[in-house]
């Protein structure tokens, strides 16, 4: 991977199709979303009360919190409860069958 700040992450074969995972990349927690041939990076934490979000909690490409059911689209990082509230998004490459993510 030649572009800067892309950290490789994991092997787009370890990622189902439909499915989330979290996974670490230099210390920092991530989710990875896969949908299709693409691969969506997000945080772990909710945007409305930091309660960590866990990847089973995913419907189609909006993830919910457990703790007060609110909906963060993995695509975009808007949250359909409150529109002012952003998931943590961060740009995904998959390049040689493996995922690249850019950490800022």
């Amino acid at each position: 991977m030649d572009q800067p700040g892309f950290k490789k992450s994991l092997a787009l074969s370890n990622l189902p199709d439909n499915q989330s995972v979290e996974t670490e990349i230099e210390n920092m927690a991530l989710l990875l979303h896969r949908r299709g041939d693409q691969v969506f990076a997000t945080g772990v934490y909710c945007p409305h009360a930091e309660v960590r979000l866990d990847p089973r909690n995913c419907d189609g490409d909006l993830i919910i919190c457990k703790a007060h059911g609110y909906r963060s689209n993995i695509k975009t990082g808007v949250c359909l409860n409150e529109p002012d509230l952003k998931l943590n998004n961060f740009p995904t490459v998959i390049e040689d069958g493996v995922v690249w993510v850019k950490m800022f």
